[in-house]
């Protein structure tokens, strides 16, 4: 055999050697545990469930049962992944920010939190609840938009419905839009300005339940 055969043959057997080292640490690579960079979040209740209820509670004459539900937010939003709205017909889904609990369970618990300080009963009965139950008044939300865009906006937009103690008939209803600011990028931020949209609702909401009992006060059955 000559010497360069013998040359090539040894390269050849280098290189492949090289391959089989370097696919091997490859495969380590791939093969190796991937750090798991995910950050959850939560909604929370931003009315002081501690501080003694508003004036316009006192005034409606005593505690009352407020059935909350359904609460109906868009399909898009039930995901773990935070979702944020890039353009008006695109929607951006974070590859590491997730919600720590469903969405819409998370919402529902704000909800019944706010209603509850705001106005100052403590009962409200979450959706859905037996027929033996007494509810006063009963509340129907159906969530258009939840999430924040590209400038860190959150924005929650909704139809809500007021409804008497048989569900049946409508004593008022309404939809708001509701904008709260937060800092673009921070995703906890923008949690805490979604939770603030949330309270909005819920103050709005509680307002005319004050309302509705004091009309019903004035004019009983």
């Amino acid at each position: 055999m000559s010497l360069t055969r013998r040359l090539l043959k040894t390269c050849a057997a280098g290189a492949i050697a090289m391959a089989l080292v370097g696919c091997s640490a490859l495969a380590k690579t791939i093969l190796a545990p991937q750090k798991d960079i995910s950050k959850f979040y939560l909604l929370t209740p931003t009315a002081d469930t501690t501080a003694p209820p508003p004036a316009a509670a006192q005034s409606t004459g005593g505690d009352f049962t407020i059935g909350l539900g359904p609460i109906k937010l868009p399909p898009y939003l039930d995901r773990p992944e935070i979702v944020t709205r890039a353009a008006p017909n695109r929607l951006e889904l974070s590859k590491e920010d997730r919600w720590g609990e469903s969405l819409q369970n998370g919402f529902t618990s704000v909800m019944a939190r706010d209603l509850a300080a705001q106005t100052g009963t403590r009962r409200v009965i979450i959706f859905p609840w037996y027929n033996t139950m007494h509810i006063d008044l009963q509340v129907q939300i159906d969530v258009y938009r939840f999430e924040t865009d590209g400038q860190g906006n959150a924005q929650l937009s909704a139809k809500w419905t007021i409804l008497d103690s048989t569900g049946k008939n409508i004593l008022y209803t309404a939809e708001s839009n509701l904008t709260q600011p937060s800092k673009p990028g921070d995703t906890t931020d923008a949690a805490a300005a979604l939770s603030r949209t949330v309270g909005d609702l819920s103050g709005q909401i509680a307002n005319m339940l004050h309302q509705v009992r004091s009309q019903q006060g004035a004019h009983p059955a």
